[in-house]
């Protein structure tokens, strides 16, 4: 459900955020055909590009979103409407273990296609851009250690606010009984924000001694690979097992959400996800 990661990397956010986005927002469209400026100006946010990097990103964002709007949003459609039909008569474990490992799916298969690229783009970066990365590292992990300090049942309370107002647009009204046990349930999940922090700087001290070792784009690619594809392979024992127990703990809630809800709700979150169904056609089609 809805919750707030702090940030290992603002373009492999942003990317997640995007495809979230084309399968919960209420404006898929409007995000998608400005997916090459957000993540132009996310690059450009964290590495200072140069006018010719800009030129070659932009060529580079606008062939793969032409591949990808022909290759992929079809299969994105397909996914959404078989999560339509399990969805009619409530769902099941078996059924939400499905949603969860095809969405990982498509999401390995959004960042592989940038790759190749992104190793070229990185190959490119001078030892300016790579310190003037490392610095927007460090006000990135500042500011989630701010929010450290916060109150933790103060972060835990607008999380579970937020969550609520994501599925009240998905489900319609709410009863208060619906509201408090939704609430209670969000309350109850693992608060992970130290272990993200923890790991935010782990791989970013990893990624610049790369940079600065190597500016090999093959030696890159294979980085990203790793980084983006099968990221098990190197993440920390400890951030693999909160990240897992926050999953099965997100899947259980899922589940207990999918038991309250009455017919009325129901119905409202199957037509909202044929309109979702309809926007993402009518985007392949473009």
């Amino acid at each position: 459900m809805a919750y707030r990661p702090h940030r290992a990397s603002g373009l492999r956010l942003l990317l997640i955020s995007l495809m979230a986005g084309l399968f919960m927002s209420c404006v898929p469209t409007f995000l998608y055909r400005h997916a090459d400026r957000l993540v132009l100006w996310k690059i450009d946010e964290y590495v200072d590009l140069t006018a010719d990097q800009k030129k070659f990103v932009q060529e580079r964002l606008k062939d793969l979103l032409a591949r990808h709007r022909k290759d992929a949003l079809p299969i994105y459609e397909r996914f959404l409407v078989r999560i339509k039909e399990q969805s009619a008569d409530g769902v099941n474990r078996q059924e939400i273990d499905w949603m969860f490992s095809t969405y990982q799916q498509l999401r390995a298969d959004l960042f592989g296609r940038i790759v190749t690229d992104g190793a070229v783009v990185l190959s490119s970066l001078t030892d300016r851009q790579i310190r003037y990365m490392e610095r927007r590292f460090q006000r990135d992990h500042e500011k989630a250690a701010r929010r450290l300090t916060e109150d933790p049942e103060s972060r835990l309370a607008q999380r579970a606010s937020a969550t609520l107002d994501w599925l009240k647009d998905w489900l319609g009204p709410c009863t208060k009984d619906q509201q408090q046990r939704i609430k209670k349930l969000s309350i109850a999940l693992p608060d992970l924000s130290t272990v993200r922090l923890e790991y935010q700087e782990y791989w970013q001290h990893e990624f610049i001694q790369f940079l600065q070792l190597t500016r090999d784009p093959q030696a890159l690619s294979g980085y990203l690979e790793n980084w983006l594809l099968f990221q098990e392979r190197s993440v920390p024992p400890d951030y693999q097992h909160a990240t897992e127990h926050m999953t099965n703990a997100v899947k259980d809630m899922v589940l207990a959400i999918d038991r309250i809800i009455t017919p009325q709700q129901r119905t409202h979150a199957l037509v909202k996800l044929q309109r979702l169904i309809d926007d993402i056609h009518a985007l392949a089609a473009s």
